[in-house]
């Protein structure tokens, strides 16, 4: 059986040109690279070196070896520091499924920051809808999975994020000098919805149901983004949640306080039969810390 470390005292034997060299090399005796040769010779049942005047000298059996020993080693050398850089969350791959909302609002700048410093990392990232994103996470093809409206699946484990919801407006809007909007002060004002199909809707609805008053959708869209930006053109208001309000409200977007309290789920999706490898378990506590200021 031919060990590492005999094959690390023969490279630098080779590379440096004597015994000497390549104990200080190692950082180890010279006597023990003496012997590391000695049970390497063995171990080959061959003759690596002549001995002439306390010299080794390679044959040509050990110069045709040389090569391969090198590839060999240098191989063993980037297995040891790659299995470090993934100990330490440093390398390694992440397959990622959003909403294709999330995917362009929060979710670009918590991979930003989560590469910085992490060279050997790999992120792939995929958009669809709830359903199709819960289905891919069933088959287990990615790590992590970013939907709402999850009624559960026997391959899939998942969590719940409440997330804030506010109102936004156009600086125009007559309630723009508001600091808290309820259902009460949109009474026949334009309000800019999810599609009808979206559970959020429906709450909402609800909610305006509840105070008595009417629901005017002027525009019905698929993404808070989108309601957002017809916001901020004064189409309309909207209720949206927290993350994408404070992605345009530094683009003049104007962002206030919805009551009664009407919360977004979020929920994260984790294939139950893969593993969560430690640079997921990472990249998860920093998209939660990112998450916070936006929680209910």
């Amino acid at each position: 059986m031919i060990r590492l470390r005999q094959l690390e005292a023969f490279r630098a034997v080779i590379s440096t040109g004597g015994v000497t060299a390549a104990a200080d090399m190692l950082g180890i005796s010279q006597p023990a690279v003496s012997r590391l040769i000695s049970s390497l010779e063995k171990s080959m049942r061959m003759p690596l070196f002549e001995r002439r005047r306390g010299r080794l000298h390679p044959t040509h059996e050990a110069k045709f070896l040389s090569e391969e020993v090198e590839r060999a080693v240098s191989n063993l050398e980037h297995i040891s520091r790659l299995s470090e850089d993934i100990r330490n969350q440093k390398a390694g791959h992440l397959r990622i499924a959003a909403l294709p909302g999330f995917a362009t609002s929060l979710m670009p700048k918590v991979i930003a920051e989560f590469l910085k410093d992490r060279d050997d990392v790999t992120i792939s990232i995929q958009t669809r809808s709830s359903t199709r994103v819960r289905e891919w996470i069933a088959a287990q093809q990615y790590d992590i999975g970013v939907a709402d409206e999850f009624e559960g699946h026997s391959a899939v484990n998942h969590e719940t994020i409440q997330i804030r919801t506010e109102c936004v407006l156009s600086p125009l809007h007559p309630l723009a000098a508001q600091k808290i909007i309820r259902p009460e002060d949109l009474h026949d004002q334009p309000m800019i919805i999810q599609d009808r199909e979206n559970r959020f809707y429906h709450r909402l609805k609800k909610t305006f149901d509840t105070a008595g008053v009417e629901l005017n959708a002027k525009v019905e869209v698929r993404q808070f983004a989108t309601a957002c930006l017809l916001a901020m053109n004064n189409v309309g208001a909207a209720v949206v949640s927290s993350i994408d309000a404070a992605e345009y409200a530094g683009r003049g977007l104007i962002v206030r306080q919805f009551e009664p309290e009407l919360p977004f789920t979020l929920d994260l999706l984790y294939p139950k039969y893969h593993p969560r490898s430690l640079l997921l378990q990472d990249f998860m506590s920093h998209f939660k810390s990112r998450l916070e200021p936006c929680l209910r």
